[in-house]
C-alpha cells in the first residue's frame, strides 16, 4: 500500500496539469486539496498500529543484483513526517489558487507542487538508501522548478540555480555516504541498518561516513556555513516558502539526522559538529533576522534559527532534549506555515512586505491578525501554547544534559530571546498603530481562512496536548531512541528552574523589543562580517568557476576543425597508453611478425595511399588515393578470411569516393603538408603514430589474451535452426542483434534527412 501510495502521488503530479487547465476559481484550490486529504486520512488511520509499537512495510525488488528494493516503511518518525507534509499540504493546496489566481505559470506550479509532496513523502518513508536518494534529488529538483517558477525574473533564476548547486552538492555527498555504508554493512535497508546498532560506528569508514552524511543534512536544511541558499529562495511565491522552506523542505536535513541518530549518535564527533553547526547556525539566525525589514525575510532568518535548534538539539542522546527536539519539530512547521501565509495575504492586499510601510491593520484584516496573533504567540513561547511547551522542555533539557549544558541554556536562551521579540514585531508592527496604507480589506477567504486553520490547529492541540503526546509524539521519540518512550506535554511544572527561564526570556524578549533600534545599531557594527561571508565566497566561487568555464570553452570550442581533431585524437592516444601501460600489455609476450610477400605489399599500399592522402593539394587526386586505401584495406580482410567485410569496404568506399567528388570538386585546393608549421607537423606526426602504435599494440596484446568461443559457436549453431540462414554474418546482423542494425539505419536515414534539408534550404536561397 505504502508504495502504491508514493507511485500513485508522483502519477497524480503529471496528471495535476490537466486538472488545472479545466478547473478555475475557488473550485481549483478545493479539488486538488482531495489529494493530499486523502493521503492525510490514509495516515490517520496508522495511527493506532504504530503508537503500539508496531511498523508497516510494503516494497518490491527493483534492482536486486545490486542490493536495492523499492521498499517503503512507516515507523513513528514517518508517521510524523507524512502527517506534517499531507497535513500542511491542504491548506498550501487551497491557498495557491487565490493567491496565483492570474498568475501565467498557475499550471505548471501545481505540477511541481504535487511532484515536491509526492517526492518528500518517498523520501521520509524510503526504507532504501538508494531509493531515498533518489527522491532527496527529486526534493532538490522540485523545489529548483518552484523557486524558479518566475524565471522571467534574474534574481528568481539566480535563487533557484543557487538552491539546487548547495543542496545537490550535499546530495553528491549523502550519495558517497550511503555506498560507503553499503559497502561496509552489505545492506542498503534503513530498518536492517537501524537492527544492528553500534556496529557502523566499529568501522573504519565511520568518520567519513558521517562527515559526509553531515554535508548533506546541513545543505538540505540551511545550517552554517550553507545556510544562505534560504534567504535567497524567497523570491519563490509565498505559498511555495510556506510549504517548502518551513515545514517540509528544510526539515528533510533534520529528517536526515533523525533517522540515522541510533547509528551515529554515540560517537563523539557527531556531539561536537551538531551542537557547535547547529549552535552557530541558531545565533546567525537570529542576529540576522533582526537587520532584516523584509516580513519574509524576517521568517526566513528565523527558520533558520529553528533548524539550529533542532540539529542542536539531535546532536544529544539524552530523552528529554529528544522529546524536546520533536515537540518543537512539530510546534515550528505549524506556526511557521501560519506565518508565511499570513504575511503573503499582507503582500497580496497592500503591495508590501515591508514591515516598516504597513501599521494598523487588525480591523481592515482581522482573520489574518488572529491568525499571526496565535502563531507569534507560539513563536514567543507564550502560555498555554505549544511553543511554550517546546520551550519548557528545551530549558529543562538543557539543564539536565550531561555534557556542555551551561553553554546549551545561555544559547538557547538568547536564542529564544530574539526569537520572541520577533515574534512581538511581526505582531505589533503591521496591526497596530494609525492605518497605513488607508484602503486595505481582508484577502480572499480561501486565503485567510487557511491561515487561520493552522493557527486554530495550534490553538487546539495546545489545549488539548494529550491528542498528539501519545498518538505523535511518543512513537516519533521512541522511534529515534530504538525503545518505547512517553512523551507528555503538559502545561504546568511547578515553579522550576524552567519556568524562570522562560520569565527571563520573555522580559529579555521585551526589552530588546523597546531598544531594537540600538540593539539594530550594534549589529550594524558588524556590516563587513556579514557581507564578507558564505554568501559572498559563494557569489566569488562561482564568478569565478564561469571565468575557468569560459577560458576553457575559448580552447576546446575554438572553431578551428584542426584542434578538434588534434584533442579528439590526443585523447584517445592518451587513453589507449594509459590503458597499455597500466595492464602492462606493453609487453608483448609473442609479436609473431609475418614476412610473407602478400601482407608486406598490401601494408606498403596502405602506408603510400594514407600518406599521398595527405601530401597531394587536390580534393580529387587525395580521394583518388583514399579510394585506393579503402580497396587495400578490403583486401587486406579478404587475404584474413573476412570477404563480407571487405564487400563492405569496397562498397562504401566506392560510395565515398562517388559523393565526395561530387561535392568537393569545385573546392579550392587543400594546403599541403609542406605548406605548415614545423611544430605543426611534429604535433600531427606524434599525435597519429601515438593512436597507430597503440591501437596496433592493443590489438596484438588482445589477440594473445585467452579466448573463449563461446558465443561464436552459439551464433554457428542456431544460426540455421534459429536464423534460418548458412551465412552466420548476416544471422547475426539482420536476427540476433537487429535492432542494433536498425538503430545504425535509422542514424543512416537521419542523416540522410539532414543533409536533405540542408541543400534544399541552400537551393531556396540560390532560387528567383
Amino acid at each position: 500500500m505504502l508504495t502504491g501510495i508514493v507511485i500513485i502521488t508522483l502519477l497524480v503530479s503529471a496528471l495535476v496539469p490537466i486538472v488545472v487547465h479545466y478547473l478555475k476559481g475557488p473550485r481549483l484550490g478545493w479539488g486538488l486539496a482531495l489529494i493530499p486529504f486523502l493521503l492525510f486520512i490514509y495516515f490517520i488511520h496508522l495511527i493506532p498500529t504504530i503508537m503500539h509499537g508496531g511498523t508497516i512495510y510494503s516494497g518490491f525488488r527493483w534492482f536486486p543484483d545490486l542490493n536495492i528494493n523499492f521498499s517503503f516503511y512507516v515507523d513513528g518518525l514517518s508517521l510524523l513526517f507524512g502527517l506534517l507534509i499531507t497535513g500542511i499540504g491542504i491548506p498550501i493546496v487551497i491557498y495557491s489558487a487565490p493567491y496565483l489566481e492570474n498568475h501565467p505559470h498557475l499550471t505548471r506550479y501545481y505540477g511541481y507542487l504535487f511532484l515536491f509532496m509526492a517526492s518528500m513523502l518517498g523520501l521520509v518513508l524510503a526504507n532504501n538508501l538508494i531509493v531515498l536518494f533518489v527522491f532527496w534529488e527529486l526534493t532538490s529538483i522540485s523545489s529548483f522548478l518552484l523557486i524558479g517558477l518566475e524565471h522571467e525574473r534574474p534574481a528568481a533564476r539566480k535563487a533557484a540555480v543557487q538552491a539546487l548547486f548547495v543542496t545537490v552538492i550535499g546530495g553528491l555527498s549523502l550519495l558517497a555516504s550511503f555506498i560507503l555504508i553499503g559497502i561496509v554493512t552489505h545492506t542498503y535497508s534503513v530498518a536492517q541498518l537501524l537492527s544492528q546498532g553500534n556496529l557502523l560506528q566499529n568501522q573504519p569508514l565511520f568518520v567519513p561516513i558521517l562527515l559526509l552524511m553531515l554535508i548533506g543534512a546541513f545543505t538540505k536544511s540551511a545550517q552554517f556555513p550553507f545556510h544562505f541558499w534560504l534567504p535567497n529562495a524567497m523570491e519563490a511565491p509565498t505559498p511555495v516558502s510556506a510549504y517548502l522552506h518551513s515545514a517540509t523542505m528544510v526539515q528533510v536535513g533534520i529528517y536526515l539526522l533523525a533517522r540515522f541518530h541510533p547509528l551515529m549518535s554515540h560517537n563523539y564527533w557527531w556531539f561536537v559538529i551538531l551542537t557547535t553547526i547547529g549552535g552557530i547556525t541558531m545565533l546567525a539566525g537570529v542576529l540576522l533576522a533582526v537587520r532584516q525589514t523584509d516580513m519574509k525575510l524576517i521568517l526566513a532568518y528565523t527558520t533558520i534559527t529553528a533548524l539550529g535548534s533542532l540539529v542542536f538539539l539531535l546532536g544529544s542522546t539524552h530523552d528529554l532534549i529528544i522529546k524536546a527536539a520533536v515537540a518543537f519539530l512539530l510546534a515550528h512547521a505549524l506556526y511557521k506555515a501560519t506565518l508565511f501565509m499570513a504575511v503573503g495575504d499582507i503582500k497580496h492586499q497592500t503591495g508590501t512586505r515591508d514591515i516598516g510601510k504597513v501599521r494598523g491593520l487588525h480591523k481592515a484584516m482581522p482573520i489574518t491578525f488572529m491568525a499571526v496573533l496565535v502563531a507569534s504567540a507560539s513563536m514567543a513561547g507564550l502560555p498555554p501554547l505549544l511553543g511554550f511547551y517546546v520551550k519548557e522542555l528545551v530549558y529543562g533539557a538543557s539543564l539536565v544534559a550531561p555534557l556542555a549544558s551551561h553553554i546549551l541554556t545561555i544559547i538557547a536562551v538568547f536564542s529564544n530571546m530574539i526569537m520572541a521579540m520577533l515574534a512581538f514585531l511581526l505582531v505589533l508592527r503591521p496591526f497596530w498603530g494609525e492605518q497605513k496604507p488607508k484602503r486595505v480589506r481582508e484577502a480572499n477567504v480561501n486565503m485567510s481562512v487557511n491561515a487561520l486553520l493552522l493557527a486554530s490547529l495550534t490553538l487546539l492541540l495546545s489545549i488539548f496536548p494529550f491528542v498528539i503526546n501519545h498518538t505523535v509524539l511518543s512513537p516519533a521519540v521512541s522511534a529515534i531512541l530504538r525503545r518505547p518512550l512517553k512523551t507528555k506535554l503538559t502545561l504546568w511544572h511547578g515553579f522550576t528552574p524552567s519556568l524562570v527561564l522562560s520569565l527571563i526570556t520573555l522580559l529579555g524578549a521585551i526589552v530588546l523589543y523597546l531598544k531594537r533600534a540600538e540593539f539594530r545599531w550594534i549589529l550594524a557594527r558588524f556590516d563587513s562580517v556579514y557581507r564578507h561571508g558564505p554568501a559572498w565566497l559563494y557569489d566569488r566561487f562561482m564568478h569565478y568557476l564561469l571565468r575557468v568555464a569560459e577560458w576553457q570553452t575559448e580552447i576546446l570550442q575554438n572553431g578551428k576543425l584542426r584542434l578538434y581533431l588534434i584533442t579528439t585524437f590526443a585523447t584517445i592516444a592518451l587513453t589507449l597508453g594509459d590503458v597499455l601501460v597500466r595492464n602492462h600489455l606493453i609487453m608483448v609476450k609473442q609479436w609473431g611478425f609475418s614476412f610473407s610477400f602478400l601482407p608486406l605489399f598490401l601494408a606498403t599500399w596502405l602506408l603510400i595511399s594514407a600518406y599521398m592522402t595527405i601530401w597531394v593539394r587536390s580534393y580529387l587526386i587525395g580521394l583518388v588515393f583514399l579510394g585506393l586505401f579503402g580497396i587495400g584495406a578490403a583486401l587486406f580482410f579478404i587475404v584474413n578470411a573476412a570477404p563480407d567485410v571487405a564487400m563492405t569496404q569496397a562498397l562504401i568506399e566506392t560510395l565515398i569516393v562517388i559523393i565526395v567528388v561530387l561535392n568537393l570538386y569545385r573546392q579550392p585546393p587543400l594546403p599541403k603538408i609542406v605548406d605548415e608549421k614545423t611544430y605543426s607537423r611534429i604535433i600531427n606526426a606524434v599525435i597519429a603514430l601515438g593512436i597507430g602504435f597503440s591501437v596496433a599494440v592493443l590489438l596484438i596484446a588482445i589477440t594473445q589474451q585467452p579466448f573463449d568461443d563461446f558465443i561464436g559457436q552459439y551464433f554457428i549453431t542456431h544460426s540455421i535452426p534459429s536464423g534460418h540462414g548458412r551465412n552466420v554474418v548476416n544471422v547475426v546482423l539482420i536476427d540476433f542483434r537487429g535492432f542494433d542494425t536498425l538503430g545504425e539505419i535509422i542514424v543512416v536515414a537521419v542523416a540522410a534527412l539532414g543533409i536533405y534539408g540542408l541543400l534544399k534550404s541552400r537551393f531556396r536561397r540560390s532560387g528567383p
